[in-house]
């Protein structure tokens, strides 16, 4: 479940990018567009946008993020947040291991 919520992050993020600048690291309004797409809620209202449900808790998906930022260069987030908003639905998308690494020790967050 988690995985599929943290796939859903990216993807966010990547439509998020589509009408801002592009992020070229990691910072504040990749954050908070990564937060927004794993939490399902505005980090600005606390409250759920239209047509998003609250999903992973606020810990999982810090710790997802603060994994990233840590281990994973973002040029390689960003390279497989693009392959996830190209992918059409119901296709498999490889999670390359480091990041699966990191979803996996978040589990339980």
């Amino acid at each position: 479940m988690l995985l599929a919520v943290l796939l859903t992050a990216f993807v966010t993020v990547a439509a998020a990018c589509g009408v801002n600048p592009q992020p070229t690291g990691y910072g504040d309004q990749y954050e908070e567009n990564f937060m927004l797409g794993c939490t399902g809620v505005d980090p600005e209202t606390g409250e759920s946008p239209d047509g998003y449900e609250p999903l992973a808790s606020e810990s999982q998906c810090t710790c997802v993020y603060e994994g990233l930022e840590e281990k994973v260069p973002f040029e390689e987030a960003e390279q497989f947040e693009e392959a996830q908003a190209e992918a059409e639905s119901g296709d498999d998308i490889e999670v390359p291991e480091n990041i699966a690494e990191i979803f996996s020790d978040c589990e339980d967050a």
